[in-house]
């Protein structure tokens, strides 16, 4: 039902519901349910935002967070699909590190932060690590299994032809791991975003969204404290719709 909805629909939707999210906002420092030190006026969120956008130190911060999500999810995904792949094409190997990488998967993905702080320290290179290993993790776990639960039917069908190991991985078992491996990349873009900001606010760096919502938090300004927590889930929500395009291109079949 929500497909059908036309363009122009759909942006007087969100239109509306960001005016009623902003009618609420007001209502409750209207009626004093809150102080307005902890939650400021949306005009005093927007006038620093609008500040924020035209400061060049705001764009130093921005591309920092960016930077190290986007290398994060990069890297994460190649070597994670690689790893997953090579270690579940052996029913043994697979059965001995499974555990360990469901282990990993099961923490809370900023728990990894402070550990890996300790081996590389601080600044880009501890960030980028825990952005990336995040999205290794997740890869492999996906991977290593899609790989061991390709279709009998079609390994069967693989024997018959005698197709040599690498055909069989090529033209099998890749093409069915695919859209599970799509499928972790569109939840590790989100996931891997979350571990960057908080890398910012949890390490001592020079740069990014978090070090903003974190110094201004240390100063209580609020009101510059929210517009950086805008910017952050306005980087969810594109990080949202780039997985979901993602997931359309590469299984454009699905739906159909």
């Amino acid at each position: 039902m929500y497909n059908r909805i036309g363009h122009v629909q759909k942006l007087l939707c969100i239109a509306v519901g960001f005016a009623a999210v902003l009618l609420l906002w007001a209502s409750i420092l209207h009626a004093g349910l809150v102080s307005t030190v902890l939650l400021p006026w949306p005009s005093d969120v927007g006038r620093e935002l609008f500040a924020m956008l035209g400061s060049q130190h705001f764009w130093h911060d921005l591309s920092g967070t960016v930077w190290t999500w986007l290398a994060g999810v990069f890297i994460g995904s190649l070597f994670g699909a690689f790893l997953g792949v090579a270690l579940g094409l052996n029913r043994f190997v697979w059965a001995a590190a499974e555990p360990w990488v469901e282990f990993i998967r099961a923490l809370p993905s900023v728990v990894l932060i402070p550990l890996v702080s300790l081996f590389m320290g601080v600044g880009v290179s501890s960030r980028l690590t825990a952005c990336a290993l995040v999205v290794v993790v997740l890869m492999m776990a996906t991977s290593g299994t899609a790989i061991r639960s390709t279709s009998a039917a079609h390994l069967r069908l693989a024997t018959a032809w005698r197709a040599t190991a690498v055909q069989r991985l090529l033209y099998f078992q890749l093409p069915a791991a695919l859209s599970h491996m799509i499928i972790a990349l569109k939840a590790g873009i989100p996931i891997a975003l979350i571990v960057a900001v908080a890398a910012d606010m949890l390490i001592a760096t020079e740069a990014g969204i978090g070090k903003i919502i974190m110094d201004s938090l240390a100063v209580f300004d609020t009101a510059k404290m929210y517009a950086a927590v805008l910017v952050v889930g306005l980087l969810g929500y594109i990080a949202s719709l780039v997985g979901s395009k993602i997931e359309i291109l590469a299984l454009h079949w699905s739906g159909k």
